[in-house]
């Protein structure tokens, strides 16, 4: 069944605040789900300086306790690294 719903109905329904990055206190870009998900890992991301060192410290606790979800935000912050610092 084909329902139709309005633009602002379905971002609503998409909860895109929650995916959308934004500048913190630190000044790097961090998503309000990858700050939950850091936090519920016991990781501070206003104690970093770089994404490098924090993506380091992620993978470090990931070879030691596997998370899905913190994989996923290694992935992206990877994404997010290579996509800064490649010269196109």
């Amino acid at each position: 069944m084909d329902k139709k719903i309005k633009f602002d109905e379905a971002i609503k329904l998409a909860d895109i605040d929650n995916v959308l990055l934004k500048r913190r206190n630190n000044g790097m870009l961090f998503s309000d789900y990858q700050i939950s998900v850091l936090k519920r890992n016991n990781i501070d991301y206003e104690n970093y300086v770089n994404m490098q060192d924090l993506l380091f410290d992620i993978e470090e606790i990931l070879n030691d306790n596997y998370d899905d979800e913190l994989d996923l935000i290694s992935g992206q912050i990877a994404e997010f690294i290579y996509y800064k610092d490649t010269k196109k």
